[in-house]
């Protein structure tokens, strides 16, 4: 237990969930929160070996589904990330621009469920000025699931600053089941031919 870490004599070398010292984009994550509890949108992050699908999930039991559904569909997701509890903007600025700055990447998925209080314009709009500093291919799919407050909003503005500044999305609100856009992802990232 890191909480205890005071109490031992001996230190051991910092280690994640695999067992492995963690990975740059790791400890950035884990600043994003420090200092900070409006909300949560770095704590938990972790890079994954062999992945090319960037995801930017919301909560904790629905972004495990939501990976889960992306590997059935034999999609590789590049890392695992949630926020929650209504993050600023700022915070998920800073989260998109950890998650997108991986190599390699094939296309990004933002996925949640619907949410009861946070803010989906504000989350939506940190996530489009992530996008603008890292500045992805106007070929790159980003798929785009969620629901809540300012839903509807969010979306409107979604489709302007796509047909502007030339995003590729595709979005999807609560009356699509989340984990049927891990199959549209899929689709996209790899092409239909994808098996």
């Amino acid at each position: 237990d890191d909480d205890a870490d005071f109490r031992r004599e001996i230190k051991f070398p910092e280690r994640n969930l695999f067992g492995r010292p963690p990975t740059k984009a790791e400890i950035e994550a884990r600043k994003i929160d420090q200092g900070d509890h409006k909300g949560t949108a770095g704590s938990v992050y972790w890079d994954l070996r062999d992945g090319d699908i960037a995801v930017i999930a919301a909560g904790g039991g629905g972004s495990i589904v939501n990976i889960d559904a992306l590997i059935a569909f034999r999609g590789k997701p590049a890392n695992y990330t949630e926020h929650s509890g209504n993050p600023p903007r700022e915070k998920l600025k800073k989260l998109t621009k950890i998650v997108l700055s991986r190599p390699g990447l094939r296309g990004c998925w933002f996925v949640g469920g619907t949410a009861n209080f946070t803010d989906i314009y504000e989350t939506l709009m940190g996530f489009v000025e992530g996008l603008r500093e890292i500045k992805p291919k106007p070929t790159y799919p980003i798929v785009i699931r969620r629901g809540g407050p300012r839903d509807i909003e969010a979306f409107e503005e979604l489709k302007r600053i796509g047909k502007k500044e030339g995003y590729n999305f595709h979005i999807f609100g609560k009356e699509t089941p989340m984990t049927s856009t891990a199959k549209v992802m899929v689709n996209l990232a790899y092409g239909n031919t994808h098996k």
